[in-house]
């Protein structure tokens, strides 16, 4: 029979269709590299897999919160130099005025300075410099250190910041006379001193700070930081929050710690050995350092930085944090001394209640308690966390082959033990997400559904009987990467 030509076309088109369906299915293409690490990490053993059972998941998967990255150093290009103050004007000094007969300083029951006198006295022609000096003469403790006479608005004309150990002042020129636009201070039953110090420009918008801070304490002594800077009305704080805060903070200071040349807001929290009992909440504890980078509005605290861990917990811990902040070299060798290192101690809610015992035993307010057994059952929980951990840090470089001996060794060693069989079960939901898709998405989904369906995992990572520093975990910190 004879074709006509729209038969053909449909003939032709029909086989072309027939040809791409039997064509072979493109593979799935593998994760991409989020960072390669400065080195190939060495690999651990090979093993023969021993099959883990997988869990039954849910189909429907809740989306994964974003987990926040660290990004310390700040971009000074986008920095806007803040337009000079109107040029302020000042009382007109009396070179007649006599200071010693107008001295007008007295001291409260709290022993700081009338503030009301000394702008009285300014406002009638004292000079500010001379005024200072007579205080000095008067009160031995008013010395050079209390006081300073410096542009800190940037309108050329000279503020006077001092402060008489309880009160810090900033006193500014407004419609020619001298008005009090600071007085930072605490509840007097609270304060024991407060001191300041200037800085130049630590945000490089052309203004300086005055960096106050106030120390005190109840039953334990505490440091509030606040830094100020003029805005064109008054004195806002830089930080977030409004304040930093610090335990027996023992040295502040300003350094450009990223060689971006904004400054940095450093505190050390130190704690003295034994632990007094006042700090006794706070343990375990790690003597830190705090640091508060410009982040183009303000001063956050972006970094904390401990000293070394003698806990296992605390390297699980840092080396999580690592993972987190990019740092893959660093983290894999905090995950390994977690396996590895025999001195790391155990901890537990049993030796947490008997140290706290033991920081009032040493205050002679309990008896020294009986000392409890170290903890058995801890390390083969972090430790099979930490080889799951160690497989996540192969795949999201794109290390596959060293993914899969570390997720055989983990069972290997930990697929018959009561303790780590539980993360050998969470690492297998992940490994069985993963390789059908190879999506790290899909993998930390299938963990953090685990982790949330089994709590008690999360509990030796980090909770409540953990300390003050500690992180409690929570699902989601199980699997960062998205």
């Amino acid at each position: 029979m004879k074709k006509t030509l729209p038969q053909i076309m449909f003939l032709i088109l029909f086989l072309l269709t027939a040809c791409g369906q039997s064509a072979t299915t493109p593979q799935a293409t593998s994760t991409p590299v989020v960072e390669q690490a400065t080195s190939t990490p060495t690999s651990l053993p090979t093993s023969t897999q021993t099959s883990i059972p997988s869990p039954t998941l849910t189909a429907t998967v809740t989306p994964l919160p974003t987990i926040p990255t660290f990004t310390p150093t700040f971009d000074a290009s986008t920095i806007v130099t803040v337009t000079p103050a109107t040029k302020a004007e000042c009382p007109d000094e009396n070179p007649s005025f006599s200071i010693a007969s107008n001295i007008l300083v007295t001291k409260d029951e709290h022993g700081a300075l009338d503030i009301q006198e000394i702008i009285n006295a300014l406002n009638n022609g004292a000079s500010p410099n001379r005024l200072m000096n007579s205080i000095g003469q008067e009160i031995s403790w008013f010395d050079s250190n209390s006081w300073v006479q410096k542009d800190i608005t940037s309108d050329g004309i000279n503020e006077l910041v001092f402060t008489d150990d309880r009160v810090v002042y900033i006193l500014n020129c407004e419609s020619g006379l001298f008005q009090n636009f600071i007085t930072e201070t605490a509840e007097p039953n609270w304060l024991t001193s407060a001191t300041f110090k200037i800085e130049d420009d630590m945000n490089l918008n052309g203004v300086p700070e005055v960096i106050v801070d106030l120390q005190g304490g109840h039953s334990t002594r505490e440091d509030l930081v606040v830094i100020y800077e003029w805005n064109g009305s008054g004195y806002s704080s830089l930080i977030e929050g409004g304040f930093a805060n610090a335990y027996l903070n023992s040295g502040l200071s300003l350094l450009d710690t990223d060689n971006n040349k904004t400054v940095e807001l450093i505190l050390k929290n130190t704690l003295p050995s034994p632990i007094p009992s006042g700090y006794a909440h706070l343990i375990p504890w790690r003597n830190e350092t705090l640091i508060y980078y410009w982040n183009g509005k303000n001063f956050s605290k972006s970094q904390t930085q401990y000293d070394t861990a003698q806990y296992r917990f605390q390297v699980i811990q840092d080396a999580d944090q690592a993972s987190i902040n990019g740092k893959y070299q660093e983290a894999l060798e905090l995950y390994q001394n977690t396996v590895s290192k025999d001195q790391l101690l155990s901890w537990s809610k049993d030796i947490y209640e008997n140290e706290i015992s033991k920081s009032y035993a040493e205050d002679g307010l309990r008896e020294v308690p009986t000392s409890v057994p170290p903890e058995t059952t801890e390390y083969p929980r972090l430790a099979a966390y930490a080889y799951y951990r160690i497989m996540l840090l192969h795949l999201v470089q794109n290390q596959e082959t060293d993914a899969t001996t570390t997720y055989n060794t983990l069972q290997e060693k930990f697929g018959n033990d009561q303790y780590g069989r539980p993360y050998v079960e969470m690492a297998t939901a992940f490994w069985n997400a993963y390789q059908s898709t190879h999506k790290m998405y899909d993998g930390c989904a299938a963990a953090i559904q685990y982790a949330a369906e089994h709590p008690e995992i999360l509990t030796p990572l980090g909770s409540d009987y953990h300390g003050a520093q500690s992180h409690t975990y929570v699902p989601a910190d199980v699997c960062p990467f998205r």
